[in-house]
């Protein structure tokens, strides 16, 4: 009997033993040649339209943008471009020596890749093309962009204007699980087709803050006016490094596959001087250089939203027909028509706290026809800074900004 019952108590405990959830494992990544030139790639236009957008600010202002959002949905309308259009984007984007095939499939691979990176941190990239049910596109153009961006496409009802409207920002509110509402405010009599990005990105600290140990601290803001906002501290191994223009910390979240830089300008230097240096090159010399050390670190919460059209910064990089009647080239879509994009608008948000970041990005491009000094061991975020979240094997810049005023909402 006793041999019975220590047979059913071992039968029991495999069994409960095989129920367990298999722990999610995190894997490394090793892009290709081609795959790794388009990172890079991505990453020197980002810094180049940051630094852009980053001019035309008039005002003290926390910005952000999303480099790979970006990309991303020019990526879909460059496989509608020919002629000088299409060279125009493959300059401005840095790809001018591969073939629409390498780019294409490259994404496929890089987004599949960082959406499945980390099981410690949520990342969901989504696209879509919703289009004027009246217009004809062109089935290659579709199916390009279904094949290797997983776009889901609509065709709508545009005269319906209410709801052609709902559909497209509810798309829009869904993917970023309502940090961002809507994308486009009107639907134009010109408008014929939105292609869209949206990337939510959600992940905790691998090292958090502990709520307690936050406090309202100074923040100087350039032009030397002091504020005090909450600030959380952690004492703690870092990656850091430092030069004569910034202090850089990396803090990574979950399992360590990505991290946030935090740029800190040195005393005399502003968050435009850093941001003035920021390369592809450089930012991975940067990081090579990096060593850990342990640092005692204030860093201030924020959170924040941000919204711009970036038609401007978009021809001043170079992409200048696009945006031109009469010389825009977007016949891979249509023929039916002459096609020019109208806008590009690229809004973000951002939650920085003792538990980790939320951040979400949505580019949104309208296609229409032609109308007619401090302690070495200490790292005080108390003045503007700069930041980007990255993913550490690809070195891919997901978001990049800067705070100016942590209390600016």
């Amino acid at each position: 009997m006793k041999r019975i019952f220590s047979f059913l108590v071992l039968v029991i405990l495999i069994a409960a033993c095989s129920d367990k959830p298999e722990v999610p494992q995190v894997s490394d990544l090793s892009p290709s040649e081609k795959s790794a030139k388009i990172i890079s790639a991505d990453n020197q236009f980002g810094f180049e339209i940051f630094q852009k957008v980053n001019a035309s600010l008039t005002e003290p202002k926390n910005t952000m943008i999303s480099p790979l959002s970006v990309s991303l949905a020019l990526a879909m309308v460059y496989n509608g471009t020919e002629g000088n259009t299409k060279l125009q984007m493959e300059e401005m984007l840095h790809k001018a020596n591969l073939t629409s095939d390498d780019i294409n499939t490259s994404y496929k691979d890089l987004v599949s890749s960082l959406i499945s990176h980390d099981p410690k941190v949520e990342l969901s990239i989504s696209n879509a093309i919703f289009y004027r049910n009246t217009f004809k596109v062109k089935s290659d153009f579709i199916t390009t962009d279904q094949d290797y961006y997983l776009a889901e496409v609509s065709g709508l009802d545009f005269s319906k204007t209410a709801e052609t409207l709902n559909t497209v920002n509810s798309w829009v509110n869904t993917k970023t699980k309502g940090k961002i509402e809507k994308i486009i405010e009107k639907v134009n009599p010109e408008d014929v087709m939105y292609l869209l990005n949206a990337i939510y990105f959600n992940g905790e600290w691998k090292y958090r803050f502990d709520p307690k140990e936050t406090y309202d601290l100074s923040f100087i803001r350039e032009g030397n006016s002091v504020i005090q906002v909450p600030t959380m501290y952690i004492d703690n191994p870092f990656n850091y490094f430092s030069n004569t223009d910034f202090q850089l910390l990396e803090m990574p979240y979950g399992s360590g596959k990505y991290s946030m830089l935090i740029f800190l300008p040195d005393e005399g230097k502003t968050t435009s001087d850093v941001i003035s240096l920021l390369t592809s090159d450089h930012i991975n010399e940067w990081i090579s250089k990096m060593t850990e050390q342990k640092k005692k670190v204030f860093l201030p919460k924020f959170e924040f939203k941000f919204d711009k059209s970036l038609v401007d910064q978009l021809n001043a990089l170079g992409m200048t027909d696009a945006f031109e009647d009469g010389k825009a080239d977007l016949s891979g879509i249509s023929d039916d028509a002459k096609l020019v994009i109208s806008e590009v608008m690229h809004k973000t948000y951002i939650k920085v706290d003792e538990r980790g970041t939320e951040a979400a990005a949505v580019t949104g491009i309208t296609v229409g026809v032609t109308s007619v000094g401090p302690d070495l061991n200490t790292f005080r975020v108390d003045h503007p800074f700069v930041f980007a979240i990255r993913e550490k094997d690809t070195n891919a810049i997901l978001f990049i900004g800067k705070v100016m005023d942590p209390s600016q909402n």
